[in-house]
Order: C-alpha cells, then structure tokens, then sequence
C-alpha cells in the first residue's frame, strides 16, 4: 500500500483517503468591505463647459442640474481636449500618451504615445476594482481599441467589465447605430423597431445590468461607466425633442453667449469679473447673416439641445432606478465630458459632416438651406456651425482638439448623498481626468493593483480628490498639469497656464506661446506672456521635460485628411487585391472593406440565382453618412450612391430568372471624381457619374443581401425596409485596381 500524502501541493487543507481523514478548506472571494458605495460615471461626448443648466445653459437639464444639488461642482477640471485620450485618462488615471493614447486610438502613426491600445501594465480602473470585488459593467462608447473588427484586448470585456454593450468606434448614429456589440458578439440586429434612440438603448441595458446584479448579489457593489455618444454628431434627436426647441435659439450665438455668462456669474460658477472671450474671427457675427442661413444654422442648435436634453431625461431614468433600487444615497455618481465643444465643421456647419472626414468641402450654402429639415433626422450626420461651439464653450475660446480653454475645461459633478455634506456648492480647486480613478479607488477603499497581467503595474499620474470632496478648505490636490492635441500645447502650474495653439496642416510653431493668470482672468483671454517672460520660459520647459516623460513627441500638426487617414502599413490600401465575401454573416466592418475601394478603380461582383420576379438588395456598403447599395427591383439591376451629400443613380441592365453575376465596374478618374457602370452577365448599363470617391469614415460596413440598420437610400427604407433579396447569393467578390491619379493615399 501507497504511503498517505497530507494534502496536494497549495491546497491548505488536509487530504486523506476518505472525508473522515480530510480537512477542507475554502477559498473565500474577494469581497469590498461591507457598506462600499456604488459608482456610476456618466460621460458625455463632446459637451461643452456652459451647456447644462447648473453651468449657465437654457437647455433644459434638470436631472443633471439635481446632481449637482446633491453634490459638488468643479469650475475648474480639465480633460485631454479630444475623444480616445480622455477615455484613457479615466480609465487609468493616466496621462494619455504615456498609455499610448495620445491620438484617436484607430489612426495611429507609428509611435509609442499614439498606438491607441492602452498597455496591459496600465491597469484599467474596471480590472482594479473586479480584482476588490466590484461587479463592473458599461454601455455606449468605447473608443479606446486601435481594431474594431476582431476581438482584442484592448476590448471592454478584456480590460476589466464583466458586461459591455454599446459600440467600439468613436461616432455612430442615434437611429441606427453600425454595430453594436454585446459584450465581444456583434448583436444580430437587421432593422431597429420603430422609435429605438441610442441614448434610449444605452440608458435601457444601464438598467438592466444594474438590475441584474443586484438580483444575483444582495450585497455586491458595482461600478457601471455610461457612456453617452450625445452630444457628439451626427445630431439626431426625436421629434417631440426637436419640437421643444423650435425657435428657442433664434436669437443667434452672440446673445445666448452672452446670456450664459450672466447666468454663469448669477450661478457664482464664474467670478464676477469674468470677460467673455472674444468671437472666433471666422465665425461672423449673427446680425451679419442673412436670414435664411440663420434660420438655418438655428436649426443646428435646436438639434443639439435635444440630444442633450434627451440624455437628460434618461440620467433622470437612471437615477429614480438607483433610488427605486434604495442604492441612491450610497452610490457615488461622476458626470463629466470627454472634452469640449467643437469647431470641426466650420463657421457654416455641415449637413453631413462625414463630407470632413472624406476630405471633402461644405456643399454650397444653397444647397444647405434647401436641405435643413434633414437637421435633426437620421436621413444626414450633421454637426452644428462653429458659432454654437463657442457658445457651448463660454466663457473659454477655442474647441475640441485645442488646449485653450473651451478645448480642456469642462463640467464636472460628484454626488454621493450619505457623505458629502455642503451639497450644492463649487469647488474652485483644480482637477484633471487623470484625478477621477485615484478619486473613486479613495473613496470606496480599493487599492491600486501593483500587477498587472504578470507585470508591475503603471501607478495612476492623477492624485485623489476626495480630500476637498470632503473639505471645502482643502488645498488642491496637485498643482501641475500638461495637455497636447494635435500639436496643440498647454502646461498649468499654480493657478498659471501657457498655451500654444496651432494651425491644422502648417508646420509647429514652438514659440507662439501665451500666458494666463486664472486669479484675475478665469476666462484666459489676457496674454501676459511679455510681462512674465521668465515665467513663461519656466512653464514652456516643464512642458518639454513632461512631454518627453510621457511620449508626447513627435509633434503631429497635418491636416485633418492626412490624421484621420493615418493607418499602420499592413493596413493600407493595397496596390491590387481580390477579396471574396459570403452571404449569411453580419456585417462585414468597414475597416475590411474600405481600403479596397478609397479613391480607387474597382469591380464588385456579385453570383446569384435569380428566381422569377426576384428582387432586393444585393449588395450595400455604408449609411446616410456615404455608401451605395445595388439591388433588384422590377427586374432591372439598379444602384444608389451617396457621394458624402452628393446622389446619383444608376440603371442597369434586366436581371432574368437563372444562374446570374451582376457586376459594379467603377473608375476613379481624378479630382475625387468617379464613375460606374452595372453589368448584368456581359450586358453593359451606360456609365453614370458616382462622385466623390470614398474615402475617410462610413459608420456601417458590407451587408450581402440586405440593407442592414443605417440606410444608404431613405426612399428604399422608407419603401422595403432592409430590402431582403428574394434570390439565393452564392459569394460577392471585390477587384481592387489602380488608384485615382491624384490620390493622397499611399498603397503598400
């Protein structure tokens, strides 16, 4: 007979040959200390400091307004001014480049601070707190992976929440989002019902998944990110939002801005001698625009306002659930943005806005106005004129993407009703995103993790507030901050900051600082830079010395074109390429379709069996935002195109009963122009124009058989739906060929 062992090796028990010679033991999970309070942050895209109520906005915010009753307000809290890096510096509380996020995380350059991927070693705060025990979850935007396509890492459900829904890349449409993601799956979803609104959606899981945990757990905490796309373009709202606004914004921006600065100054949220910024240059002044385009660019903001005030609403859903749930009290909840309002559709707007990122021109002011009742509906992206930007900023100048104010300096709310006590008052202290993870751990009492998947862990850069959460009196918890966006500059020290602004596709001026003093010039309008020449040098060398700390260099200032269509080389359009696609997938991503096509000659083939009167889509590429779909009606090969804003039609030949290929040759013939003609087995349709040659940002990819979700054309929508293809679809082939003569592309 064997010799007995004792136990197995790391079992602490004993173990013999039968239970009455063994000794059990057990495990215990990890669990936070009893009584830990819930966190929920709310993010918002893209909101501006003055925009909710409790800041000085006349958009009606009550919810968010009844946050901040219950808790604190910050007048001065900043964000990295753009999407992806202050999505990183929450999650971290990290500086964003130094967890390679100082871009968009989907165009990265090449270099260390810009890949998009958030390090393993850089734990994020859902990982932190699941390691303590919280359930964590989030819905709605993402943004912070480099590939929407396959499941990654760098994907919600791989970085620490146990439940994701929403979607990955940085904008998607309110009516029909591309592709949502439930958890790492695409969700099945052809056709949304009737009335579905993402911040709807978002706000329906939220519930849901608060829900669901507290079912499971009587006693588990759970820290739950929503991440609202409002108030980001495309500026969809529903009607009886839309309907409240009408005619609220009339008066133009230059008197709503200077109405949000009385408020501001009656809500103590800014010093009484605050001076509003001067009127961006390019932005003309309201009583100088014709009425026509007032109108219209009114019809712009009334857009917005209904975003946000149906996001409003749902917080407000939110919120009655957690106290419904009896959880109000001891949950702390964060509402913020990722950054400022922005100017990136220039003085006039955009009816669709994805005209910009294909590098394409406003469309005529004519055309515009003729067109503004698509403001506000699913049927275009668009995004309101700079002017709204400025007054969405008040009393700060400059944008998203910039580090002066109106770029960095947002809103920021914190409630938690069973601790903090001078609820309703401001802090003037400064705070930065990187500060919200350090906050939250303090608060509930988790540890930062010192490993991160088998490395030592990256230690947050940003210092907990909680101290002057708790103490009106307390003094800042850190006085040194640096920012950099697209070239764009900014350090802050000791109630100083240095900005250097650039100009989008011209070489970096290093030497176009200014400075400002915020203890008489909250609004940073006064340069004191020949006054403090020392001063300044002191603060531009601390910016170097951090940028270098925190892979900020190289400086990227190229044009909007040139960023937003930087992609690694093994993703580039190749020089020729063949690529077939079967039937019966979801949607293939844009990513895996766009590079065969942007400004270049191409053929896309698909095989069918005909049956008789069969009809529908055969193929579509794109939404609203650009795209084409072909399909079959009345027998006849038929494709629409949207050219980013500019329609054209082609009529094919028959499609009869049979073994059928019906064929889209297209040539790019320079200038973004291109034309195509449909061939249905060697029978050749006229050619037609189909301009502008895709390029830049689609929100949906390929469906085969369907129009899946967003419609390239409203009137097949609106007429068929999806438009199911009647026939059977064997496979659909795309021949990529030369590029447009004047591409600005470059092939591998």
């Amino acid at each position: 007979m064997t010799t007995a062992q004792n136990s197995y090796p790391g079992f602490p028990g004993k173990i013999g040959r039968t239970r009455a010679e063994s000794e059990e033991h057990f495990t215990l999970p990890v669990r936070p200390a009893k009584g830990s309070p819930n966190v929920v942050v709310i993010f918002m895209d893209d909101l501006g400091w003055a925009d909710i109520g409790c800041y000085g906005g006349e958009i009606s915010t009550p919810n968010i307004d009844a946050l901040a009753a219950r808790g604190l307000r910050f007048n001065h809290y900043t964000t990295h001014p753009i999407c992806s890096p202050a999505r990183a510096a929450l999650l971290t509380g990290r500086n964003a480049h130094s967890v390679a996020t100082g871009w968009l995380a989907q165009n990265t350059p090449g270099y260390p601070g810009y890949s998009g991927e958030i390090p393993l070693d850089a734990p994020t705060i859902a990982e932190t707190m699941r390691a303590a025990g919280y359930a964590t979850a989030m819905v709605g935007k993402w943004h912070n992976s480099p590939n929407y396509a396959t499941p990654n890492s760098a994907w919600p459900t791989y970085r620490g929440f146990d439940r994701f829904y929403g979607f990955l890349q940085g904008e998607t449409g309110y009516f029909f989002p591309a592709r949502i993601m439930n958890g790492s799956t695409i969700a099945s979803i052809d056709e949304y019902p009737e009335g579905y609104y993402a911040t709807d959606d978002w706000t329906d899981k939220a519930i849901q998944f608060a829900t669901d945990i507290r079912n499971h757990d009587a006693t588990r905490p759970f820290l739950l990110y929503v991440a609202y796309n409002a108030v980001h373009g495309p500026l969809q709202a529903k009607e009886p939002d839309l309907a409240k606004y009408r005619g609220r914004f009339d008066a133009g921006w230059d008197v709503l801005r200077e109405d949000r600065l009385a408020r501001q100054k009656a809500l103590g949220i800014v010093p009484p001698d605050t001076q509003l910024s001067e009127r961006d240059p390019a932005v003309p002044a309201w009583a100088d625009i014709p009425g026509d385009q007032r109108k219209l660019f009114a019809r712009y903001m009334e857009a917005y306002a209904a975003v946000l005030d149906c996001a409003d609403q749902n917080i407000g859903r939110l919120v009655a659930h957690l106290q419904r749930m009896g959880e109000l009290d001891n949950t702390i909840i964060v509402f913020s943005s990722d950054n400022g309002g922005t100017g990136s559709a220039g003085p006039a707007g955009m009816i669709n806005f994805n005209r910009g990122f294909a590098g394409l021109p406003n469309k005529p002011i004519a055309e515009e106005v003729a067109r503004m009742d698509w403001i506000g509906t699913g049927k275009t992206t668009a995004l309101y004129p700079s002017g709204w930007g400025q007054v969405s900023n008040a009393p700060f100048p400059s944008y998203k993407t910039y580090t002066g104010g109106g770029g960095r300096r947002v809103a920021c709310i914190v409630s938690w009703p069973a601790q903090f006590k001078d609820v309703g008052a401001i802090r003037p202290q400064f705070g930065h995103v990187t500060d919200l993870m350090p906050t939250l751990l303090d608060l509930c009492g988790v540890p930062t993790l010192q490993e991160a998947n088998g490395k030592p862990a990256q230690q947050p850069h940003g210092a907990s507030l909680a101290p002057l959460l708790r103490d009106a009196a307390a003094p800042p918890s850190r006085t040194e901050q640096y920012y950099e966006c697209w070239a764009n500059r900014a350090y802050y020290r000791d109630g100083w900051v240095a900005v250097s602004l650039q100009v989008k596709g011209k070489e970096v001026d290093f030497h176009n600082w200014t400075l400002h003093r915020h203890a008489d010039d909250f609004s940073e309008i006064t340069d004191l830079a020949r006054q403090h020449p020392a001063l300044l040098q002191e603060m531009t060398e601390a910016f170097d010395k951090a940028a270098w700390a925190n892979m900020v260099y190289p400086l990227d200032s190229r044009s909007r074109t040139q960023k937003f269509n930087s992609q690694p080389p093994h993703q580039r359009p190749p020089a020729t390429s063949t690529r077939r696609f079967l039937p019966g997938g979801q949607s293939v991503h844009p990513g895996a379709v766009m590079p065969l096509l942007v400004d270049r000659c191409y053929t896309i083939t698909i095989r069918v069996a005909q049956p008789d009167a069969g009809q529908g889509v055969l193929w579509a590429i794109g939404d609203v935002s650009g795209g084409m779909v072909a399909y079959i009606e009345d027998g006849r090969a038929k494709l629409f195109y949207n050219g980013f804003g500019s329609y054209f039609s082609l009529l094919g030949p028959d499609v009869v009963a049979g073994e059928r290929w019906v064929m889209l040759e297209y040539e790019a013939i320079g200038q973004r122009r291109g034309r195509g003609r449909l061939v249905v087995d060697d029978s050749a349709g006229d050619w037609g124009e189909l301009s502008a040659t895709f390029m830049g940002s689609i929100h949906e990819g390929l469906d085969i058989g369907l129009d899946r979700r967003g419609p390239v054309s409203w009137e097949i929508k609106n007429k068929y739906g999806a438009f199911r293809y009647t026939g059977l679809i064997h496979d659909l082939v795309i021949v990529s060929g030369a590029f447009s003569p004047d591409t600005v592309l470059t092939a591998q």
